[in-house]
C-alpha cells in the first residue's frame, strides 16, 4: 500500500490510494494492526514452515459474516434498481494491464479479474486461488506450487479461451522483468534468483549476461511451478498475492502486442471471478460473473461497476439518488448520514498521504533545508480539521497499518525510538521554518524569499484544490512564500509525476503487504516507485540489509533507522495518515471486504431481495 501503493495522486484523497493493496470495512472502526496480524502471521508460517493445506473454511460464508451492512432494512438510501448489479465509486481506473497498474482502484478491479497463486480471505489470510496447494524447502528458499487443473481463461464475452497453466505465471512475471515495460512495479519480480541481475543485462545497466532460465521461476509442468529466492522472504504469500504477479497467457499476449495488451477490454484474458466486459477510459469499468470460475456457484453478483467521480458533492448526490451502492464520504457527509440514522462505516486501509518532492537539481527543493523549511510551516491539523473534517491522524511516521515485531504497529517502534514522539509536528513552528528558509536561500544562492519558484501539482477534484488551497495559504503565512497550484487530469498528473516534471505535488502510500518494507523501499534509489529522484547510498544499504537481516528484532530497527532517515532528508513529507469512511446502500446486505490490502472485494457479497 502501494504498496500500494497500493504507490497516488490526491485524487485519492476520497477514495483509496495506490497500490495496495489495501483495506477494511466492518462497521466499526478499526486499526489497521488489528486488521493486518493475521496475514502477517500466515505469511510468516508459510515461508518458515513449508507446507500450507487448503483453505479449511467456505469463502463465501466468512465474508457475509464478517461484512453485514449495519443499515440493512432501515428503507433509507436502496440503492441501484438493476438487479444482480454493485455500483462502486472510484477516482481513477486509467489502467488495466495488471503489470502497469500502480493505483488501488485499478488494483480493486484486478482483484475481481485475476487470480494469483493465492488469494487474502475475509480475515486477511492466505487462502488457495490458482494454486491449490504449496510447499517450501526447511530454509523457506525454494517453494513449489500445485496449479489448479480446472482454472481457465476467459475472454471479454465470458468465453473460455485456454487452460490456466504453470507457464502463464513464468510469462506474466518474465513481463513484470521486462524493461521494455517500465513496470513501475518490477521490483516485485526480483525477489527471484537471478531476476535482478537478468533485469539489469536487459536494460543495459549491466552487460554480465543473464537469461531468463537462469532466474528462479520454472514450469516443472503445466500445473507445477518452482520458484527459488535470491533473499530469504518472510511475507513471500503477501508478496505473491499482489495483483502485479498476476498470470498472463502468452499465445494472446503476443497475438493482441505488448502496446495494446490492456488497452480494452477484447485485448485482455481473465482468471478471476469476473471479466471486463466495458471500459470507458476515466468514466467506467463493467465487470460481469464468470460462470467459469472456481467458485461461481458462491457468486451472487453478476455485474460490478465501477465509475468515476471527481467532485464529492456530485458523488453524494449520485448516492442519495440511488445511481451509488458504495462510496467513500467527507467528514461533512458523515455528519449529514449520521442526522438521517444512517450509519457511516470506518477502517484504517494503512494510507499514508504525503508531499511527493523533486529533490533533483531541476527544482529549488533540491535543497534539504526548503523541504525541512515546508514542513515546518505545514499545520497538519489544521489541514486535517479544514479539509477533510474527520479522524485522519497527524503522521507519526511514514508507515502506517504494518505490524510491530513487539509493538501493536510498526510506528509504535519509531515513536518508542524517537523519545516517545512522533517524527512530523502536528502544528507548524514559523520560527524553525524561518531558520530552514534562510538556510535554504544560502543554498540556492538567492537574496530574497520572491526569488523562490515553487508549484505544487494536483489532480482534479474537489477536496484536491481544497487541501492545495489550504497548504498555498499555510505556506504563505507560515513561511512568507507564494507558490503556484496546477490542477492536472489524474493521467496528466501520473505523467508528470513519473517523468519528475514538477515541484512538489501530495499523493499517498497504501501498504501492499505486512512488512515496512512495503512503505520504506519506495526512496530507494533504483525503486520504480520512487518519484523524488532522491538517491542515497546510505538508505540503499539500509534497505538491502532488511533482505539478509532474518532476526525480526533487528531488522525492525533497521526499517527503524529507514524511518528516521527520511525524516532527516525529507524526500517525501508526510502530511496525514487517512482514516477511512465508506457508505453501503441498503442493497449491499453483507459480504462486501474492505480491509487493508484489499479496498474492494465484491466477490461474495450478497445482495438483498
Amino acid at each position: 500500500m502501494k504498496k500500494r501503493a497500493l504507490s497516488i495522486a490526491l485524487a485519492m484523497t476520497m477514495a483509496l490510494s495506490l497500490a495496495a493493496c489495501g483495506s477494511s470495512g466492518s462497521s466499526s472502526s478499526s486499526t489497521g494492526a488489528a486488521e493486518t496480524t493475521g496475514a502477517a502471521a500466515e505469511s510468516t508460517a508459510a515461508a518458515e514452515g513449508g507446507s500450507v493445506a487448503e483453505a479449511s473454511e467456505d469463502q463465501a460464508a466468512m465474508a457475509r459474516a464478517a461484512f453485514q451492512n449495519p443499515n440493512e432494512g432501515k428503507g433509507i438510501y436502496p440503492g441501484t434498481s438493476k438487479p444482480g448489479s454493485i455500483t462502486a465509486e472510484v477516482t481513477t481506473i486509467s489502467v488495466m494491464n495488471p503489470i502497469l497498474m500502480t493505483y488501488n482502484n485499478e488494483f480493486s478491479v484486478a482483484r475481481h479479474c485475476w487470480d494469483g497463486l493465492v488469494k487474502l480471505d475475509a480475515n486477511n489470510n492466505i487462502v488457495p486461488a490458482a494454486a491449490e496447494s504449496w510447499e517450501s524447502s526447511d530454509d523457506g528458499m525454494k517453494w513449489t506450487f500445485h496449479l489448479r487443473k480446472d482454472a481457465k481463461w476467459v475472454d471479454s464475452t465470458g468465453k473460455e479461451v485456454a487452460p490456466v497453466t504453470a507457464k502463464d505465471f513464468v510469462f506474466g512475471w518474465s513481463e513484470l522483468l521486462n524493461p521494455q515495460n517500465a513496470s513501475e512495479y518490477y521490483a516485485f519480480a526480483t525477489i527471484f534468483k537471478n531476476a535482478q541481475k537478468y533485469y539489469d543485462y536487459k536494460s543495459g545497466a549491466s552487460t554480465e549476461e543473464v537469461k531468463l532460465e537462469d532466474v528462479g521461476m520454472k514450469a516443472v509442468d503445466d500445473y507445477t511451478l518452482e520458484i527459488e529466492l535470491e533473499n530469504y522472504v518472510p511475507y513471500l504469500l503477501q508478496y505473491l498475492k499482489f495483483e502485479v504477479m498476476a498470470p498472463i497467457y502468452q499465445p494472446f499476449y503476443e497475438q493482441v502486442g505488448a502496446e495494446q495488451y490492456g488497452k480494452s477490454p477484447e485485448n485482455l484474458l481473465y482468471n478471476g471471478p469476473f471479466y471486463m466486459s466495458e471500459w470507458v477510459t476515466e468514466n467506467r469499468v463493467t465487470l460481469e460473473k464468470n460462470p467459469l470460475w472456481r467458485d461461481a456457484d458462491n457468486v451472487q453478483v453478476n455485474e460490478i461497476n465501477f465509475v468515476k467521480y471527481s467532485d464529492t458533492n456530485t458523488k453524494y448526490n449520485a448516492f442519495l439518488g440511488g445511481e451509488l451502492d458504495m462510496m467513500d464520504v467527507t467528514g461533512e457527509q458523515r455528519d449529514a448520514f449520521h442526522a438521517d440514522d444512517f450509519e457511516v462505516s470506518s477502517y484504517v486501509g494503512g494510507y499514508s498521504y504525503f508531499m511527493w518532492m523533486n529533490t533533483t537539481d531541476s527544482s529549488d527543493f533540491r535543497s534539504v533545508n526548503l523541504r525541512h523549511a515546508v514542513s515546518a510551516a505545514l499545520d497538519r491539523q489544521q489541514l486535517i480539521d479544514t479539509v477533510f473534517k474527520n479522524d485522519n491522524e497527524v503522521p507519526k511516521a511514514l508507515s502506517l497499518g504494518i505490524s510491530g515485531v513487539k509493538t501493536d504497529t510498526f510506528a509504535d517502534a519509531v515513536v518508542a525510538a524517537n523519545g516517545g514522539k512522533g517524527l512530523y509536528d502536528a502544528n507548524a513552528d514559523t520560527a524553525k521554518a524561518k531558520e530552514y528558509l534562510d538556510a535554504a536561500l544560502k543554498d540556492l544562492g538567492y537574496t530574497d524569499a520572491s526569488q523562490v519558484k515553487i508549484s505544487l501539482m494536483t489532480s482534479e477534484g474537489t477536496q484536491n484544490e481544497l487541501l492545495s488551497q489550504v497548504i498555498q495559504e499555510q505556506l504563505r503565512q507560515n513561511l512568507g512564500i507564494n507558490i503556484n497550484i496546477e490542477v492536472l487530469t489524474i493521467t496528466e498528473w501520473r505523467a508528470r509525476r513519473n517523468s519528475l516534471n514538477f515541484d512538489f505535488c501530495m499523493g499517498g502510500w497504501g501498504p501492499d503487504y505486512n512488512d515496512p518494507l512495503t512503505d520504506l523501499e519506495l526512496m530507494e534509489s533504483g525503486n520504480g516507485n520512487n518519484h523524488t529522484g532522491y538517491a542515497n547510498p546510505d538508505y540503499d544499504a539500509l534497505i538491502a540489509s532488511t533482505k539478509t537481516e532474518k532476526d525480526a528484532e533487528k531488522r525492525e530497527q533497521i526499517f527503524v533507522q529507514c524511518e528516521q532517515k527520511i525524516a532527516e532528508d525529507l524526500p517525501v513529507i508526510p502530511v496525514y495518515w487517512r482514516h477511512e469512511d465508506y457508505v453501503a446502500s441498503e442493497k449491499l446486505k453483507d459480504g462486501y471486504v474492505r480491509k487493508p490490502f484489499q479496498g474492494y472485494y465484491f466477490t461474495y457479497t450478497e445482495l438483498a431481495e
